[in-house]
């Protein structure tokens, strides 16, 4: 790993320059130290081992002091005076700026000197707490914080007849497990971790803290506008189609897959699993990174190449990682010899191997395809948070091969018909969608119990009991610590489905390899970063406007 604030040659720092305006030459340098900073960061705290001498607290310091200084130039420029140019990498600092302060615990209640400007200038987030009294600020942030991990310590720490599993684990035998009664012992077992979510006084107490937390990012979402709205317009769909579009991908989805009577939730994950059932035997944990890697290299992305690191296994001295996530260690650079790329890293944590895990892993190697292939000044490496949607469909156009016949043929030596392709990769969007409703409808209800409003979902939209006893909806850390982040890969999937389709049109299947696959790609979807709007790369790619048309025809194509 390389060190925070390691010494670059001249040459980087002479052309990685890209203005003429001296007080915004100075915010752009701060801006990529703290970006790098942040990234240093990240690898190390999850790593559990950082490289420099001390340790964590040294990549703390780094890091609060790094955007200290941001917050210092940005207070310095003068945006009416600057050039177009200018003006807009200073619009994308402000609007990454809150996403990027969020994850890092050291910045937690931090305030710097830009803070109500950028707060002023940034995009329509995802629940923070402005307009609360600073102290409750603090107080609505630490209950966030502590939430998501005191969930993810239940969820890596269940328990079925004396044997320990994880989230993943649990949700990856509920698709295997023949008996039914066994499935829901397993479902169960997962309560413990619903119960964070509910508090002391159990489902439905208002003071619990998801409930809490509704309000508040209720508040914030009337104010600002919710990020799923954002996001949909971002991608250049009307925010308004956002549920009716997502109801009629339900419709198809449960007409080729669903029973006419409600099935268990439980009952849901097998009866959808049937073809992780039939090959999870042949995807072990040791083989999860050889199908990766094997896969990545045939489409002319090798991640040894790209310099991708991988920390996907558990061990006992690192922190607990309860969702999957990818980070860029550092940033592009341009040099006088040409780009030097940003590092990304992968993190997971996988105990065992299965088609899920293979397609969270392919997922999450998408996204480090997309920081390696940047090329963007370094105010634009960081994407605001209203290009969310469109990053995550970026990583599942790598991650949807996996259910691909050709590419099972492929590493797997199996047989898949289309249809089990579709029904296999179409299921996990299918829930992200139900959440997509559910989050929208509690951030315009907050007083209405999510247990109900879930289960009113359930029923209606995916054909699965709801059972309101229960807050079964809290399978998903993005629900705490992101709200209306899973929206993105329900929208997302629209997007997929046509550049997947288009691709298709242009090269031909990419399945069992092209190995210029991944340079054609870089070359008009990937580089961007925050530079063009996801929108106008959606038109000159797709040759007009983002439509459900390629998602809607392979569901109904089947029903």
């Amino acid at each position: 790993m390389r060190c925070v604030g390691t010494t670059r040659r001249d040459a980087a720092d002479h052309t990685d320059r890209w203005t003429d305006d001296p007080a915004f030459a100075a915010l752009e340098a701060a801006y990529a130290t703290y970006q790098e900073a942040w990234g240093a960061w990240m690898v190390g705290h999850h790593r559990g081992a950082p490289s420099t001498g001390g340790g964590e607290a040294a990549l703390a310091e780094a890091l609060v002091e790094a955007r200290r200084v941001v917050g210092e130039r940005i207070a310095t420029i003068d945006a009416e005076r600057l050039e177009a140019a200018d003006a807009a990498a200073l619009a994308n600092i402000r609007a990454s700026l809150p996403d990027l302060d969020a994850w890092p615990e050291p910045l937690d209640g931090l305030a710097f000197a830009d803070s109500g400007a950028t707060l002023a200038a940034g995009q329509p987030d995802d629940g923070g707490f402005d307009g609360e009294p600073a102290e409750d600020q603090l107080e609505l942030a630490g209950l966030r914080r502590s939430t998501f991990e005191a969930w993810g310590s239940a969820m890596a720490d269940l328990h079925v007849d004396g044997e320990r599993l994880d989230r993943l684990s649990v949700l990856s035998r509920l698709g295997r497990e023949p008996d039914a009664a066994r499935r829901r012992e397993l479902f169960l077992a997962m309560a413990p971790a619903w119960a964070v979510l509910d508090g002391p006084g159990g489902p439905g107490d208002p003071e619990g803290p998801y409930r809490r937390l509704v309000r508040a990012g209720a508040a914030r979402w009337r104010r600002h506008g919710s990020p799923i709205a954002a996001n949909a317009a971002a991608l250049g769909m009307d925010p308004e189609s956002v549920e009716p579009t997502l109801r009629r991908v339900l419709a198809a989805f449960r007409a080729l897959t669903m029973p006419p009577e409600l099935v268990e939730p439980w009952d849901f994950h097998y009866l959808t699993g049937g073809l992780a059932r039939r090959l999870d035997p042949e995807i072990s944990l040791p083989r999860l990174r050889p199908i990766n890697d094997a896969h990545l290299a045939e489409i002319g992305a090798d991640p040894a190449s790209l310099r991708i690191g991988y920390d996907i296994v558990p061990r006992p001295d690192r922190p607990i990682i309860p969702t999957a996530f990818t980070v860029s260690e550092d940033i592009a650079r341009r040099t006088s010899d040409g780009w030097r790329p940003a590092r990304p890293w992968v993190f997971a944590t996988y105990e065992e191997g299965g088609l899920g895990n293979l397609e969270e892993l392919l997922h999450e190697s998408g996204h480090a395809l997309h920081y390696a292939a940047l090329r963007a000044r370094p105010a634009f490496f960081s994407w605001p948070a209203d290009q969310t949607a469109f990053v995550e469909a970026v990583a599942d156009i790598v991650g949807w091969t996996v259910h691909e016949p050709a590419f099972l043929a492929r590493h797997l030596g199996a047989s898949v018909t289309t249809r089990e392709s579709i029904v296999s990769r179409s299921w996990a969007v299918m829930l992200d969608a139900c959440w997509t409703l559910f989050e929208i409808e509690l951030h315009c209800h907050p007083e209405r119990a999510p247990n109900e409003v879930w289960a009113e979902v359930a029923e209606r939209d995916l054909g699965v009991v709801g059972h309101p006893e229960w807050s079964w909806w809290a399978l998903r850390g993005q629900l705490i610590d992101g709200p209306g982040y899973l929206a993105n890969y329900a929208l997302g999937a629209i997007m997929v489905a046509a550049v997947r389709a288009r691709i298709r049109e242009v090269r031909g299947d990419w399945a069992t390899g092209d190995p210029g696959w991944y340079a054609f790609v870089s070359d008009r979807l990937l580089r961007f970063a925050g530079a063009r709007t996801p929108r106008d790369i959606l038109v000159d790619f797709l040759g007009g406007p983002l439509t459900p048309a390629a998602l809607l025809a392979d569901l109904e194509g089947w029903g």
